[in-house]
């Protein structure tokens, strides 16, 4: 009975621990989609100054990744280690998305760039005071790896509903509210942004405090003292994140691209804005079916075998897109359109929500390989990298609009239209062939398992 008790418990806080993820990724999902358009249609900032301004604090982002994760490490208070960097970033981040949303309209024009660079600054650390936790938790709150696709399922859940949020909702609250620059429009935008947060928020606190305690902690002593070359002998001792460091990266690179590039993708390439929400609704059912089946194979598979069906599955649909352009204002094509971008959202499942599962197995891989259990550090060392890498991708939109000529309200253009359709549909494709390649040498697999469980403290429930 106290078995089947603790087993119980423990699929409760694998399933709402992806919660916490998603109280941050609302926020981030928002920035990537729609911080661009806020800057140059709400606050007249420069579309080319504003993707700087993203990459820099991107690159903040993961340079603070690895000292909050060393904080974590050596972090033992009354109410764990993991706890109080949640609270701390969600404090952040509800402050920080007041300060950017809601009152550059009540302060001069010169002294936007000024205040939303700073604020920004201050809500990049909360995020990555989030994060860190949400990429190396896992770890603790379960130590059975069958477990840890479950929270991939939940996660991907959190994920497609979030998106579905983002896309269905923003736009026409925007357009109803007076359009893209609407000062009232954009006071809902943050009321629906915050909420979301705080009630994530709250799901996955419940998730972690019951684990958050040393006696769930593995019986090995971490590595408390960490200096820079300590990350790169981390990166260096482990294969296992080094390749997936190449494969989540890219993909993190293009994802940020096309998240941000949606509403231009839908304005000058598709020439229709209004289909974008009924894009997301008709192809959302189909993105919870893939939850289920991404964490149905992953279980049965595996999460590699999972990753790598789902790259391949992301390059036919993509490729389809690219050769055909099903784009034109016709019934039937616009049905293949949302056909094809359903099954391509399906299949980023796969690969998607099984990310933080290879995460805390590549935790305990670093433990079977040097016996030492540092999920801060491994988990912001991922991070870190994987930040570094995708910041570079908001310069790219930047740059890329500046350069075909785009401005506030701008027409279509044929220097538009390609330069978006590159960035939406090229990029992503050009990721998933380098996520394939790099799979190929991803070591972890079931004997794997075996090899790390038999060494290893046994899995606990």
């Amino acid at each position: 009975m106290g078995n089947f008790k603790n087993l119980l418990l423990d699929t409760w806080r694998v399933i709402l621990f992806p919660s916490g993820s998603a109280a941050s990724n609302i926020q981030i999902y928002f920035f990537m989609g729609f911080f661009l358009i806020f800057s140059t249609e709400a606050l007249s900032l420069n579309p080319v100054f504003v993707g700087i301004i993203m990459t820099v604090m991107r690159l903040l982002d993961g340079i603070t990744d690895p000292i909050v994760g060393s904080m974590i490490d050596r972090t033992q208070t009354r109410i764990g280690k993991f706890t109080p960097f949640l609270l701390i970033g969600s404090i952040l981040l509800s402050i920080s998305l007041y300060m950017i949303i809601v009152i550059p309209f009540y302060i001069p024009q010169q002294y936007h760039y000024v205040w939303v660079i700073s604020w920004y600054a201050i809500w990049m650390i909360g995020y990555t005071c989030m994060t860190t936790v949400n990429k190396s938790a896992l770890s603790i709150v379960t130590r059975n790896p069958k477990h840890r696709p479950i929270s991939g399922i939940t996660g991907g859940l959190f994920s497609v509903g979030i998106q579905l949020i983002i896309f269905s909702a923003i736009v026409p609250t925007l357009q109803e509210s007076g359009g893209m620059s609407s000062q009232e429009g954009w006071m809902k935008v943050f009321l629906l942004i915050l909420d979301l947060h705080l009630l994530l928020f709250i799901l996955g606190l419940f998730s972690i405090v019951g684990v958050d305690k040393p006696q769930f902690y593995m019986d090995i002593k971490a590595s408390t003292k960490m200096k820079v070359k300590d990350y790169f002998e981390v990166i260096k001792e482990n294969r296992a994140l080094r390749m997936l460091l190449v494969a989540a990266s890219t993909d993190k690179l293009a994802s940020t691209v096309t998240s941000a590039s949606t509403v231009y993708f839908y304005i000058y390439v598709v020439k229709n804005l209004d289909l974008l929400p009924f894009v997301k609704a008709v192809s959302t059912p189909v993105a919870f079916i893939g939850v289920f089946i991404a964490g149905g194979i992953a279980i049965r598979l595996g999460v590699k075998k999972t990753f790598v069906l789902g790259a391949w599955g992301s390059v036919v649909v993509t490729a389809i897109l690219i050769i055909f352009r099903p784009f034109e204002d016709d019934p039937f094509v616009k049905i293949v359109f949302i056909v094809l971008l359903a099954l391509n959202l399906l299949f980023r499942r796969l690969n998607d929500q099984n990310v933080n599962p290879m995460i805390a197995d590549i935790i305990d891989y670093h433990t079977y390989k040097t016996g030492k259990f540092i999920p801060g550090t491994v988990g912001a060392t991922f991070t870190f990298v994987e930040k570094m890498i995708s910041s570079l991708g908001s310069t790219i939109i930047g740059i890329a609009l500046g350069a075909a000529g785009y401005v506030a309200g701008a027409e279509p253009t044929t220097a538009l239209f390609w330069t978006v359709f590159v960035l939406y549909l090229v990029l992503p494709l050009l990721s998933d062939i380098v996520s394939i390649l790099a799979m190929k040498f991803y070591p972890i697999d079931n004997d794997m398992y075996k090899k790390m469980y038999s060494k290893q403290t046994v899995i606990k429930s």
